[in-house]
């Protein structure tokens, strides 16, 4: 599976890898030109007074090569000796002692015994043959004054530290506009009304939030209207329906017949399917959530189940608890799915369940039917939709059963999940997250 990385990741990688690669050049192009040139130049510095000091010392009686030794000591910090133990080199990484080496290469024809030694506590010794003797200097790292490449490693993690801050804020300033429109279009689903997006930003974003907001006001409008329309259509059908209806009875007792038998079935069936209309589009109102203890509830629905269907259903219910939900709402969630389940799984048992770990309850309704291809089971959410025509309208459906119960759960932040059954059948589960 393709792993899926958000705007603000994917925005942050790229500011930060560009400011990366821009600093590392600037940083390659500073050592070239300005570290390494700066480390050369004091070397040669360092190696010119090593040399001067030495020769110094040497042509200096005994008295005053110790006064020039104490001279040299407080104020270059050069400690300087004669020795006749050559000094045994050691590796050190420090990158100084390179650029002093080949500065005192330079200078000392008699280069195979220069000898540069560092240790841990940043002393550095540095022996040279000059004039047929073997001259000792001991001094400490802070002599050399400025610190390159101290100076260019700080550089180099602010940095990187400053990329890091401003890819942060960048992507952030980028995709804070969108997680709002994203939330904004979650409520819309919902069938609240989403407050208005701030008009402000960019151009791009300025024009984004001018276009929702109006998209939102158009969408709320017509669902209003939808609502009015279909409160009308509502009035004004079911009048000469009830009209039409007390005149086939009249006439049934004056004359029976199948013809008005089948008239009045259609009348009933056309009013059912208007006030499946109906709710269908109430199912965009979200109603108001209240605690409710669920054990209770579904007593109630089976009870209703079973009063219909004698020995059909089972209920299986973990420990008591307590949530906050739409009563109204979920009972009709619930009750579209046990009678599904009824109608289409002839008389075999129908299992009603519910279980609750953490935050989140988990109610499923599970038959022993013909069950649904798995391609199909996005399509059966579809007002009207039916699979074959054994879910064909003569069973007692009207088609949006299914439509409300999802539409009722998008409205209130549920899911609504229907899976085949191993071993045949249909399991639907409500998924409801406190």
């Amino acid at each position: 599976m393709k792993r899926k990385y958000s705007l603000f990741s994917r925005t942050a990688a790229t500011v930060a890898t560009g400011l990366i690669i821009f600093q590392l050049i600037s940083i390659l192009a500073i050592a070239m030109n300005i570290v390494f040139p700066l480390a050369q130049r004091s070397a040669d510095d360092l190696a010119a007074l090593l040399i001067l000091s030495s020769q110094t010392w040497q042509a200096s009686s005994e008295q005053n090569q110790q006064e020039f030794a104490l001279h040299l000591l407080n104020k270059h910090g050069l400690k300087i000796s004669s020795t006749t133990h050559p000094l045994q080199e050691n590796q050190s990484n420090y990158p100084y002692l390179y650029f002093l080496r080949t500065a005192l290469n330079s200078y000392l024809p008699e280069s195979k015994h220069l000898q540069l030694t560092g240790n841990a506590n940043n002393n550095f010794q540095v022996e040279f043959l000059h004039r047929g003797k073997i001259i000792h200097f001991d001094f400490h790292k802070s002599i050399l004054g400025p610190k390159p490449v101290t100076a260019l490693a700080w550089t180099l993690f602010a940095g990187f530290l400053a990329t890091l801050i401003i890819a942060g804020l960048l992507a952030r300033r980028i995709t804070a506009p969108i997680s709002r429109l994203v939330k904004a279009v979650r409520r819309i689903g919902q069938g609240e009304q989403a407050a208005e997006l701030p008009e402000t930003g960019g151009s791009e974003l300025t024009e984004l939030a001018q276009a929702f907001n109006q998209t939102s006001q158009q969408l709320h409008a017509r669902r209003e209207n939808q609502t009015v329309l279909l409160a009308g259509i509502s009035h004004d059908l079911r009048s000469p329906l009830a009209r039409m209806k007390m005149a086939l009875g009249i006439l049934a007792e004056q004359q029976s017949s199948p013809m008005i038998h089948k008239m009045e079935r259609d009348i009933a069936e056309m009013d059912a399917l208007i006030g499946s209309q109906l709710e269908l589009a109430k199912a965009q109102e979200q109603e108001l959530t209240k605690a409710t203890h669920i054990n209770p509830l579904l007593n109630d629905l089976i009870d209703g189940a079973e009063a219909r269907e004698p020995g059909r259903l089972t209920l299986r219910i973990g420990s008591q608890c307590t949530i906050n939900i739409a009563q109204v709402s979920l009972r009709r969630c619930l009750d579209n799915l046990i009678n599904n389940a009824l109608r289409y799984s002839g008389q075999s048992l129908v299992e009603v369940t519910c279980k609750q770990y953490h935050s989140t309850t988990y109610l499923n309704v599970r038959d022993r039917g013909p069950g649904i291809p798995e391609q199909l089971i996005d399509n059966i959410f579809r007002p009207f939709y039916r699979i074959e025509s054994s879910r064909n309208r003569s069973t007692g459906g009207s088609g949006l059963g299914l439509a409300i119960t999802r539409q009722l759960a998008e409205t209130h932040g549920w899911q609504v999940a229907i899976k085949p059954r191993r071993g045949g059948g249909v399991s639907a589960w409500i998924i409801i997250k406190n």
